[in-house]
């Protein structure tokens, strides 16, 4: 038994001897878990400024503590303590964490801000006026996020600092908008992930392949975003019994898309070109709702009998305001209507003509 004692005791001595010394010495009054699902966007502001939205998620433990500290900042006997902050840290080139050229110095925000934001902007210095200065479209950025907070004893300085672990680190930068690409998309594409219309599922993606029913909602929803600078929100609850992605809710709860069924959206399913028109089309009025949308004198297609029905509307406005076009003789090719068709992939929409068709919804818009 002493032996057996022994051994444990040995045990238990070695295992602290590897341990965080401040797991050992601390008198931290909590604990931090760490923020997760961490993910960047470029975007531009209303002055045509370029920076990265920040998103995160906060850990429930996190939300409920912050609120305890704000509510009495004495919540630990004996104990002040600080809100929580989220801090930022990016990385480029050869430089370290946070040691880059930066717009502003400050990159933490208060978790309470945050949470009302729903975002955090990050502002990169930008080449565009200054030579000298870092050009963001020929550089790959990484970014991570952790909480940290102070305290310290009641009538006394609050200089001890408490942090959560890292996020996951997401990488954002101009190579990874595409790995194939036709010639003549080439330079719209380029356009449109300078202008932020480039959703994060299609990034690094070969744009001559058909795009999905998932990946047309990415792009219409972050289409209604950029256009409306206003931040979308899923249907709650979720509908659908074959998906939990969060874009497709946004889209759903707009009007942009609907299900296959009551309970399904079928995401990996391939689109056709009406059917890409119907949901830009209805992306337009989700943006625009008391616009006039009448296609009076607008001309048939020659292929207008292939046309469906439900797709008459959206195909004629589209085309009247100049941002779909027929082929050589005009035909606007909505689908395949024999098998022949179908093999040849006659009528699906790849994804450079879906971003394409997106960038011009935009720029007619007048944004």
């Amino acid at each position: 038994m002493k032996r057996k004692l022994l051994t444990i005791f040995l045990s238990f001595v070695l295992m602290l001897g590897v341990l965080p010394m401040t797991a050992l010495a601390s008198d931290d009054p909590f604990a931090l878990e760490a923020p997760t699902d961490l993910t960047a966007q470029l975007k531009q502001d209303l002055n045509g400024l370029p920076y990265f939205e920040l998103r995160v998620t906060i850990p429930e433990s996190v939300k409920a503590l912050n609120a305890k500290i704000l509510e009495n900042s004495e919540y630990f006997e004996g104990k002040m303590c600080a809100e929580i902050e989220l801090t930022f840290e990016y990385k480029y080139g050869a430089y370290d964490w946070n040691e880059g050229p930066s717009q502003y110095w400050n990159t933490s925000a208060y978790v309470a801000d945050f949470l009302e934001d729903g975002y955090f902007e990050y502002y990169p210095l930008d080449s565009s006026t200054n030579f000298e200065d870092v050009d963001i479209k020929s550089e790959t950025y990484f970014f991570r996020v952790r909480f940290e907070t102070m305290w310290g004893y009641v009538d006394d300085w609050m200089d001890k600092e408490i942090y959560s672990g890292y996020s996951n680190i997401v990488q954002i930068g101009n190579p990874a908008y595409w790995s194939t690409a036709s010639t003549w998309a080439t330079p719209e594409l380029q356009k449109a992930a300078d202008t932020g219309l480039i959703p994060d599922i299609l990034k690094g993606a070969d744009m001559t392949k058909p795009i999905t029913r998932e990946e047309f909602a990415e792009l219409s929803v972050l289409l209604y975003e950029q256009v409306t600078k206003q931040a979308s929100v899923p249907v709650f609850p979720n509908p659908f019994v074959d998906t939990t992605n969060p874009q497709i809710l946004k889209a759903y709860q707009l009007g942009i898309t609907s299900g296959t069924s009551a309970t399904t959206f079928a995401p990996k399913t391939l689109i056709n070109r009406e059917q890409c028109a119907a949901m830009l089309f209805r992306a337009i009025k989700a943006i625009e709702p008391n616009d006039s949308y009448s296609i009076e004198g607008v001309k048939d297609f020659p292929d207008q009998a292939q046309i469906s029905g439900w797709a008459v509307e959206a195909t004629k406005y589209m085309y009247k305001i100049g941002v779909i076009s027929g082929d050589s003789g005009g035909n606007f090719m909505p689908k395949a209507t024999t098998t022949a068709q179908e093999a040849a992939g006659y009528g699906m929409a790849t994804r450079e003509q879906a971003i394409v068709l997106s960038l011009r919804t935009y720029e007619k818009l007048g944004k």
